[in-house]
């Protein structure tokens, strides 16, 4: 009995402890998640997988973060993508990333919300900072390290590292964090698949436009008008907040990509409530809220001017929370017309629910009451799609109802006219009457039928000439762009290819030998004391000097796969592919030779021309040494210049040595 008291007791403490232990580990685990990086990590979101830490008052450096992690109250991300609302706090986040493998791995890291102000970005190894990024959108778009409307950085991590990712966010919009690690071909991948959507809704939205602009200039119906305006401002909004225009429209304007997501958005609101009291005709199906509706157009037109002159961290609240009302506004409107036996509400309210599930999504995300992910930030493009093509179809429906009560019209106008004519033939015979009748008809029938062979004719005529148009001139703009893309990569002085060819063609004959393991020769050729030529006797002959060598020096072009191209200036640049040192040596002082036998002369006097050239010639092993190989082209030349010039100086690697030294 006693022996069992024991044991039982035992248990009473055991079963506590393996509890305990287990919410220990558990804990434990969730404060030291690390990422683990290796070959099959296409793809990986990192939203669960950090720790996040604010700063109420943005003052807190990297260099605190660094020196006192443990004392700062990190806290652990157990959501999908990180959302903190509208906020003035900054906020740092903390990512440990693992490399288990061997080999260094390539990544992509993508913060996906284009609309954040300030972005900066830490490598942080061993307590050193490796790397680091400043980005965000008041940050011109060139400053990106990938051109990107996205913020996108690359990630280096080498065979058996770890890396710490430190982020620090700011922002005056939604603080939104979607941090994701893509592999670069799932990156160009995803990228598609989301310009394809993209392309998708502005194609709508643009054909949506075009169509009813053009029923505008026929109808001269003002709704249409007013439909093709919100249109415009609801594709301006959208394209702003996923960071197309910014990318492409004003990528220096950093004040102004801010104020577009509110004028955008305010243009909606404007452009929405004219639409709808021309749609639905609110003068006289609702006289009584023509007052209110005309206090709400002024409000949005002071919303609009505010853009201007509030703080964007406010007027974005207002412009929001305007918005959502407004969207509710139009929808009850519509409920009551609907109710009220206006056949065209029915599609008018279609849409406007669509925009109000699609609103109301996307503000709850960017408060932070709901979590952001696909849906919820492509709510407003979904619902505005939608939208716009019932709009479309009300619009469409209305014109039909017109057209119905025009006909209608016409046809008892025309059944008055009859009864006139038959009031005036009662004495003419029943039988004559009726011949008449049918006699007249038969010629309607016919005039009706030859008037619609003439419009069909006259229908595909005017399609072939549109056709033939639009031929001629694709034709002509295939060959101005043929035209300008010669240009882009002329030198206008010498007739040459300029330096962008020459880097178009060093990149793609520098990966080549890489790949093929073939041997890449250059020629940086240099014009002796071109300063004093153009000093003494002017540029014009400078010029002209300049025109001669370059002849001479395509004169020596003996392959179609060697690339000569004007460098800058008195420079030039030979590009020889699968050509060794001795072979380029040989042209090189072939080169030198030649020119410093031209006979170029000016205002009587002889002017003797000579060049410096540095040679490279190498088997190239890493696209990476592209810079270093120009270096060191460079650097032959130098030593030409420094060693008396009109001389070739080959810049040679030792086998038995890492060092490298130039050689006369």
């Amino acid at each position: 009995m006693q022996n069992r008291i024991s044991v039982q007791g035992k248990r009473v403490f055991v079963f506590p402890a393996i509890f305990f232990t287990g919410i220990f580990l558990f804990y434990l685990q969730a404060f030291s998640d690390e990422i683990h990086i290796n070959p099959d990590t296409d793809h990986l979101e990192l939203g669960n997988k950090v720790f996040y830490l604010e700063d109420k008052v943005g003052q807190i450096s990297i260099d605190a973060i660094l020196n006192s992690y443990s004392q700062k109250p990190w806290k652990k991300s157990t959501a999908d993508t990180l959302s903190f609302g509208y906020t003035g706090s900054a906020y740092w986040i903390k990512a440990t990333l693992i490399n288990d493998t061997d080999e260094q791995q390539s990544r992509l890291i993508e913060i996906a919300y284009p609309v954040l102000d300030y972005l900066d970005i830490y490598f942080v190894h061993q307590g050193k900072i490796k790397s680091m990024y400043t980005l965000g959108d008041k940050q011109p778009f060139s400053n990106r390290p990938i051109k990107h409307r996205h913020f996108v950085v690359p990630l280096e991590i080498m065979g058996h590292m770890t890396l710490e990712l430190y982020f620090r966010a700011k922002t005056s919009s939604s603080m939104q964090l979607p941090l994701i690690i893509w592999k670069e071909r799932t990156f160009l991948e995803n990228g598609q698949k989301q310009l394809l959507g993209l392309g998708i809704y502005f194609g709508i939205m643009f054909v949506m436009a075009m169509y009813n602009i053009f029923i505008f200039f026929s109808v001269r119906e003002i709704s249409y008008f007013y439909y093709v305006l919100y249109v415009v401002s609801m594709s301006m909004f959208l394209a702003s907040l996923n960071g197309l225009n910014f990318q492409y429209l004003w990528p220096n304007a950093t004040i102004w990509n801010d104020e577009s997501i509110l004028v955008g958005l305010s243009g909606v609101c404007f452009f929405a409530l004219l639409f709808v009291a021309s749609f639905l005709n609110l003068h006289h199906t609702m006289p009584r809220l023509i007052r209110v509706y005309k206090l709400l157009i002024i409000y949005c037109v002071l919303m609009i001017l505010g853009c201007f002159l509030i703080p964007y961290y406010i007027s974005i609240r207002i412009v929001i929370i305007s918005a959502v009302l407004l969207i509710v506004l139009a929808f009850v409107i519509g409920i009551i017309r609907w109710l009220a036996g206006d056949s065209s509400a029915r599609f008018y309210t279609t849409a406007w629910v669509a925009l109000f599930l699609g609103g109301v999504t996307l503000a709850l995300s960017k408060f932070g009451f709901v979590a952001d992910n696909f849906l919820t930030k492509n709510a407003v493009q979904f619902g505005s799609a939608i939208e716009v093509l019932f709009l479309s179809f009300a619009l469409a429906d209305r014109l039909n109802i017109e057209k119905k009560i025009r006909y209608e019209a016409q046809l008892a106008a025309l059944e008055n006219e009859k009864v006139a004519r038959i009031a005036q033939a009662q004495a003419l015979d029943q039988e004559k009457r009726s011949r008449l009748a049918q006699e007249k008809a038969l010629k309607h029938e016919k005039e009706a039928r030859e008037a619609q062979e003439r419009a069909l004719s006259i229908q595909k005529q005017a399609n072939e000439t549109l056709e033939q148009r639009v031929y001629e001139r694709t034709r002509d703009l295939e060959k101005v762009n043929t035209k300008l893309k010669e240009l882009s990569t002329t030198d206008g002085l010498t007739g040459l290819k300029n330096r962008r060819h020459f880097n178009e063609m060093f990149h793609y004959e520098f990966a080549r030998a890489v790949r093929d393991k073939t041997p890449l020769a250059l020629l940086m050729i240099d014009v002796d004391h071109f300063k004093n030529i153009n000093d003494t006797f002017g540029h014009l002959i400078g010029d002209d000097c300049l025109k001669m060598i370059a002849e001479t020096l395509h004169e020596m072009i003996r392959r179609e796969c060697d690339c000569l191209s004007r460098y800058g200036g008195e420079e030039f640049c030979m590009l020889l592919p699968n050509t060794r040192t001795q072979g380029a040596l040989h042209l090189a002082e072939s080169i030198r030779l030649c020119v410093e036998k031209l006979k170029f002369s000016a205002e009587g006097a002889s002017i003797p021309v000579t060049v410096s050239i540095g040679v490279v010639t190498e088997v190239p092993e890493k696209k990476e040494d592209q810079e270093r190989f120009l270096n060191k082209a460079d650097e032959a030349l130098y030593i030409s210049k420094q060693n008396g010039r009109n001389r070739v100086t080959i810049y040679e690697t030792e086998t038995n040595a890492d060092r490298t030294h130039p050689l006369s």
